[in-house]
């Protein structure tokens, strides 16, 4: 299981994460605290200068593990199950960049907040086939260029599409792309699963990327959760991906980056 932190290059209103608006501070803090890599959320794939990046990452020893894409929505409004076509066709072609960046990077791509939300008040069976189509597009795209995207779950006061494990397992068979996973991120979890490890075991083969937040959203340990059940049943399922931490800065950015990391390293020791 690789250690990981989830970074932003710029200041965004989504939350959970950490020295957001200074990429560089952020992997030298992940490199020096012991992360073997990093996650980073991008609102725009082409903002990133790939040779600086790469640059950076090689001097540092890090890898970028996964591209969240979710700012795509969160700060310009385009999402894949928008009602509005030009909206969806603008989060498709972001994520078809953001493929185009992870194919130089080897990273995995998120499908989170990106998706969107169904309009309560538009007939939901269109929204439906639309995000739906718009995800094979995007899995389609991304299977001739070998990556692997993730749906991520996300709880009902978010979004209301894909809150449990077993709705993204459903949706993954039947679109049928073997490059479509789950990403099972323990904060949602929390809100939406009977047992944490009743979901893992139910999608254990389609599980391929892992979020820790505690039960506040704040670093493992931190909250009430049970991260022992959690990290015995990956173990028994032979996990070998990701753990990012996706955390509030609190109570400050540095201070929850080292409680994640002191919280994985011993976590997964003990597990083994």
């Amino acid at each position: 299981m690789f250690k990981v932190i989830s970074l932003s290059p710029t200041k965004t209103p989504f939350g959970p994460l950490l020295f957001s608006g200074d990429l560089l501070y952020g992997l030298k803090k992940a490199s020096e605290l012991g992360y073997d890599g990093v996650e980073i959320s991008l609102r725009d794939a082409k903002e990133i200068n790939y040779p600086w990046l790469k640059e950076i990452l090689l001097k540092l020893n890090l890898k970028v593990y996964g591209i969240a894409t979710g700012q795509t929505y969160y700060n310009d409004g385009f999402s894949l199950y928008n009602s509005q076509k030009d909206k969806r066709e603008k989060a498709i072609r972001r994520m078809k960049d953001h493929i185009d960046l992870a194919n130089k990077l080897g990273s995995i791509v998120i499908i989170g907040g990106i998706r969107g939300k169904f309009e309560i008040d538009l007939p939901i069976e269109q929204q439906l086939i639309s995000g739906k189509e718009a995800i094979r597009e995007i899995a389609e795209y991304a299977f001739r260029n070998q990556i692997t995207l993730v749906l991520e779950t996300i709880n009902r006061y978010e979004t209301n599409i894909f809150n449990t494990l077993l709705q993204i397992k459903d949706f993954i068979e039947e679109l049928k792309f073997p490059n479509l996973k789950i990403l099972a991120d323990t904060f949602h979890m929390n809100l939406e699963e009977v047992s944490y490890r009743q979901a893992i075991l139910e999608a254990k083969d389609q599980i391929g990327y892992i979020h820790f937040a505690d039960s506040n959203r704040l670093a493992p340990g931190w909250g009430h959760i049970d991260f022992k059940e959690i990290i015995n049943v990956l173990i028994e399922i032979n996990f070998k991906g990701p753990i990012g931490i996706e955390v509030l800065p609190l109570p400050d950015d540095l201070k929850a980056a080292k409680q994640g990391i002191v919280f994985l390293k011993k976590s997964i020791e003990e597990g083994e």
